[in-house]
This record gives C-alpha cells, sequence and structure tokens, in this order.
C-alpha cells in the first residue's frame, strides 16, 4: 500500500529532523545539561539521513520526555511544545494500533496486524499539522541555545 510507506517515509523525516535539530538530554544543571545533549547528538543523527533507522524512535521519544520534564529555565518552554508535538504523534501512532518501531515496516509496505486501516490513513494530516511554525520554532531555539551555552551544533554532523 503506497499510503503506508508515504506515511512512514514523512512520520521517520519529521520525527527525525526535529530531534536531529534539539539533542536529547535530561539533566538540570548546564553541566548535565550540556553532557547529554553531546552525548545524546550523536544518537539523533544516527535516526537521521539516509540511513534512518525508525526502530529507535521509541527511546528517542522517551528521551524528549525526560528532558522536558526537566529542561533547563531558559528552554523549559521549547522542550515543552517539542514534547507535546512528540506525544501527539504517538497518539496518533497508538491509535492507529502501531507503534514508533512499526514505522521501519511501514517504510517498506508492511502493515502490521491489528492496525485500524482507516486511522492510519488519517495519520499523514495529523504529522503535517505536527511540523507547523511552533515546532520549528521551538526545535531552532534548542538548537541555537545548545549551541550557545554547550557549544554544541545539534544542526550539524
Amino acid at each position: 500500500m503506497r499510503m503506508n510507506v508515504v506515511i512512514g517515509s514523512v512520520a521517520l523525516t519529521f520525527t527525525a529532523s526535529v530531534l536531529a535539530a534539539c539533542g536529547g538530554g535530561s539533566a538540570n544543571s548546564s553541566g548535565g545539561y550540556c553532557d547529554e545533549l553531546k552525548s545524546d547528538k550523536a544518537y539523533f543523527n544516527s535516526i537521521g539521513g539516509s540511513g534512518a533507522d525508525a526502530s529507535n524512535l521509541g527511546t528517542a521519544f522517551t528521551k524528549v520526555h525526560a528532558l522536558a520534564a526537566k529542561a533547563p529555565d531558559n528552554v523549559a518552554a521549547d522542550w515543552k511544545t517539542l514534547d507535546a508535538a512528540i506525544t501527539t504523534f504517538e497518539t496518533a501512532l497508538s491509535d492507529a494500533g502501531l507503534k514508533p518501531s512499526d514505522l521501519a515496516g511501514l517504510q517498506s509496505g508492511n502493515v502490521p496486524a491489528g492496525v485500524d486501516v482507516a486511522k492510519l490513513q488519517a495519520l499523514l494530516p495529523k504529522l503535517q499539522e505536527l511540523s507547523s511554525t511552533d515546532v520549528s520554532k521551538a526545535a531552532d531555539a534548542i538548537s541555537a541555545d545548545a549551541k550557545k551555552t554547550c557549544g554544541v551544533d545539534l544542526a550539524g554532523n
């Protein structure tokens, strides 16, 4: 089913680009936060680009949720915006009967058993909503802060 490949590709591209722009982390202090950004940059880069691996998205989502809960004050609102977008995405996947790791199979046209095809087809418009200006601005702000505060270029390789 061509729609599945499109949805899988769009979902992976959206998520990887947002996460790659933002990195990850889980500490309150600048030192710990910066250390996490440095280590997570390599991880998030591995789920982006032409060799993207959708099977790691669940872990990436968990990292975003943890960081949003613990982000430093100067980027807390931006992480909250990103976290809300990821939560919306996860809910849409769950409503369709999918897990983040199922996106790799969708890219190959494999629909897991028990997936609600009607909800799967409704996933694409929800994904397009997630690429909002607010989410893009939040990702840019997090990336800029990482470079300024931590010396970490999250947008670069």
